[in-house]
């Protein structure tokens, strides 16, 4: 029984490999997170669309609270509203600084840069998990 092997010209096999690559999910669209929109009253400081904010993150509430709670040291609540309230004065520039931090390391995946992500916890870690790549990526819980 004899079997005809074909040879293939490296273009042909590369077209071929090329042609089986998944296109890369979020390639062409643009990911913009919110700047915040910080207003200071008395002694608090407002995020007015921190609810907007979480959403575009795809991240609890609670868990953007915490993060501000722990990196500023300051209580914090959530309104009615879904505005975030400070105890204490903080300007735009600083809000936004941590805001930028947290994206980077909790929400933007490490391996490929893509911004389809989750955040699942596990005792006292996070793990980060992008839909893109699939990669997995251990943080430290704050």
């Amino acid at each position: 029984m004899s079997r005809h092997v074909r040879d293939y010209r490296y273009e042909e096999l590369l077209d071929r490999a090329y042609s089986r690559i998944p296109s890369r999910a979020g390639s062409s669209e643009v990911f913009e997170v919110p700047k915040a929109e910080v207003v200071v009253a008395g002694g608090k400081t407002i995020i007015l669309n921190f609810r907007k904010i979480a959403d575009v993150l795809a991240r609890d509430e609670s868990l953007l609270q915490h993060y501000y709670i722990k990196e500023l040291g300051v209580p914090a609540i959530i309104n009615e509203a879904g505005q975030l309230v400070l105890q204490g004065k903080f300007n735009a520039i600083v809000i936004n600084k941590f805001l930028d931090v947290f994206v980077k390391k909790y929400v933007r995946c490490p391996t490929c840069g893509s911004f389809h992500t989750k955040l699942i916890k596990k005792g006292k870690t996070f793990i980060l998990k992008c839909e893109a790549c699939g990669a997995e990526t251990t943080l430290e819980a704050f």
